[in-house]
């Protein structure tokens, strides 16, 4: 018996897909177009398949027709689009298929093979942005570049992209040995891949390899990122994220590595976090050092949540949705900004070739409720609301209600690349080079002495706005 099927969408993408259903006879044999849904007015008929309605019929029409699959064949579709439609057919025992995005479809036609199941993804906004090699090739032409934190979820995937670059070489720099290793496994045939096993709080060690292959370019992803974690042990968390930015700044200066571009956070942004005031003086620190010289230029990108990365909360969502639940939520009112890791790396890259500027923000878009992609989540499982608990524990230490991506004084204007913004106002937190070496060897001494307050007491001083101290956290 055949699947019933409703196509969202009744211009170029909806088109080519019911062209595939009706022409490839294995395909015809299993599916039946029902017909067409369509905000467009004007359209009443394509390939001789009606259309139904609007896409707000969507929940009645499958309803009525008895649909087993929709497919969204919109391929600009949005996340607000995209969690309509589920909600429209949450009640009913239907599958949700969605064509690729734009990006990936540029190159030729949508293809049934291309169809895919909605995937969380899907929920916070498509891919809107792709590398466009040509725009910024000339900036990696024969370039050697050096990525810290090589193994991580957007370290790995910068060395993704940049294989699609006409680069020299490539050196992924990770103390993580299983995630330098996966790196080996997927790249193994590549001539210009080059790793190293080693940690950015070890100088030496930073100094040595930098010296050995003279990069043009340095991306330095290595960070310490959970929250709980960090407000647990501060000291790891200046250790690695203040002084090992420091590290890395000191081993580009001594090398003299024409770029060095820090990744950020949107948790840097007044801090309520040990990991984001830590990140926030990282920020600075990079940043204060293009006062003192003129052959290193020292930037900073700052963005919001990944998705997929490790401890995101999608994994996290889906994991305790199999389970039966209950999902934890810290607060109803929670939001966050996300982006795909793929798109985060084609931002990073390009930003580098960016000459105004020091410190770059990603346009993440608006934020997204988490109670809603829980909800979401849910119906994407098969599942109803009822059938899975969410379960409020309260906020954690260090946790905000709301993320920022910028602080009030920085004036933003637009760069040459779409969701790419810079921040022109810097000086103000920039430091002198005596009152940065008093600091770090603060840091230092107070990382070293293993006392959480001790440490919390220095990051409040050196960062005033770091507005949710408190010495008994």
């Amino acid at each position: 018996m055949k699947k019933k099927v409703i196509i969202i969408g009744a211009g170029e993408a909806g088109k080519m897909v019911s062209n595939d259903i009706l022409k490839n006879k294995k395909i015809n044999d299993k599916y039946e177009i029902i017909g067409f849904l369509d905000d467009d007015k004007n359209k009443d008929v394509v390939n001789h398949i009606p259309v139904l309605g609007g896409l707000d019929d969507v929940g009645r029409i499958s309803g009525q027709y008895k649909a087993d699959e929709v497919i969204i064949a919109i391929p600009s579709a949005d996340k607000e689009l995209i969690s309509s439609i589920i909600r429209n057919v949450s009640d009913l025992s239907i599958n949700i298929k969605i064509v690729p995005g734009i990006y990936d479809i540029i190159q030729g036609d949508v293809n049934w093979k291309q169809i895919r199941d909605v995937k969380p993804e899907d929920l916070l906004g498509r891919e809107e942005v792709g590398i466009e090699t040509d725009k910024i090739k000339n900036e990696y032409i024969d370039k050697t570049v050096f990525i810290t934190g090589a193994g991580g979820s957007i370290g790995s995937e910068i060395v993704r992209h940049l294989f699609k670059l006409p680069i020299k070489k490539l050196i992924a720099f990770g103390r993580g040995e299983n995630s330098i290793h996966n790196l080996i496994e997927e790249f193994h045939y590549e001539k210009r891949f080059n790793y190293v096993v080693g940690d950015v709080r070890d100088v030496s060690k930073l100094n040595h390899e930098i010296k050995k292959y003279a990069p043009d370019i340095i991306f330095h992803a290595a960070a310490h990122k959970h929250l709980p974690l960090m407000e647990d042990y501060p000291d790891e968390a200046v250790k690695n994220n203040i002084l090992g930015t420091h590290n890395l700044v000191t081993a580009a200066l001594n090398n003299k590595v024409p770029k060095v571009l820090i990744i950020s956070t949107d948790k840097a942004v007044n801090p309520s976090s040990v990991m984001g005031a830590t990140k926030r003086i990282a920020e600075i620190i990079a940043l204060s050092y293009n006062k003192f010289q003129s052959t290193t230029k020292f930037s900073v990108v700052r963005f919001g949540n990944v998705l997929g990365s490790r401890g995101s909360v999608i994994p996290t969502f889906k994991k305790r949705i199999e389970s039966g639940g209950p999902i934890n939520l810290t607060d109803p009112n929670i939001e966050r900004f996300f982006m795909s890791i793929p798109e985060a790396a084609c931002l990073v890259l390009k930003s580098i070739s960016i000459q105004e500027g020091s410190i770059f923000i990603l346009d993440m878009g608006r934020s997204i409720k988490i109670m809603d992609l829980a909800k979401n989540l849910i119906k994407l499982s098969g599942r109803k609301e009822d059938e899975i608990a969410i379960r409020i524990t309260g906020l954690r230490k260090g946790e905000k209600l709301y993320e920022e991506l910028s602080y009030k004084k920085e004036n933003l204007i637009v760069s040459k690349f779409d969701k790419i913004l810079i921040a022109n106002e810097w000086e103000e937190v920039e430091i002198d080079e005596k009152y940065l070496n008093m600091m770090l060897e603060e840091f230092k001494i107070a990382a070293n002495s293993y006392d959480s307050d001790k440490i919390k007491i220095l990051l409040k001083r050196y960062v005033p706005e770091y507005s949710r101290f408190d010495k008994n956290n």
